[in-house]
């Protein structure tokens, strides 16, 4: 008869595994906690005399401005579970560099979701685009060629295109 012989964590190979399942689940999340203090701010001219800063956190994007007329300094939470990506570009095509704060959604993973800040001048900042066409920018793609903005939306089940070429901000709404 044979002596069963017992792991150090349990009596199973399941149960090693489980433990190394964790210890690298822990491993990873504390990596990513340092990574994150390890990054670089994202560093642009959205105007003239003017230089911003993002600095990327796990949900949370710092924003700075600078220039002759002040600074200004905000802190935006994204509501996510995903890495945020920072994307450069000029969304309402004044000449201005504008940014997108994106991630790919919490469900499936299937589409990207953009929150859009364009620069504004009078105001010397970033201020938050609003979509005419449902509550996020899903899938955001910029036309230089129209001048538009073209995202998707869901209206009664079934995904839409919106475009868009005249702007609203947070503000304005």
């Amino acid at each position: 008869m044979k002596k069963a012989r017992k792991n150090w964590v349990g009596d199973s190979k399941d149960s090693c595994l489980s433990w190394m399942f964790f210890c690298l689940v822990a491993c990873a999340d504390s990596s990513l906690a340092a990574a994150d203090a390890n990054v670089a701010p994202i560093r642009f001219a959205p105007a003239a005399g003017v230089k911003a800063s993002l600095l990327v956190h796990e949900h949370a994007v710092d924003i700075s401005v600078t220039g002759a007329r002040g600074e200004f300094r905000e802190t935006v939470v994204v509501e996510t579970e995903k890495n945020l990506k920072i994307n450069l570009e000029d969304y309402n095509f004044d000449g201005h560099m504008d940014f997108s704060i994106s991630h790919v959604d919490d469900g499936m993973g299937t589409y990207d979701v953009h929150q859009v800040y364009v620069y504004s001048v009078e105001q010397n900042r970033f201020v938050h685009l609003i979509p005419k066409c449902g509550d996020e920018f899903i899938n955001l793609v910029v036309d230089k060629r129209s001048r538009t903005l073209l995202s998707s939306y869901v209206l009664n089940n079934r995904y839409m295109t919106c475009k868009m070429s005249t702007f609203v901000l947070s503000e304005q709404k």
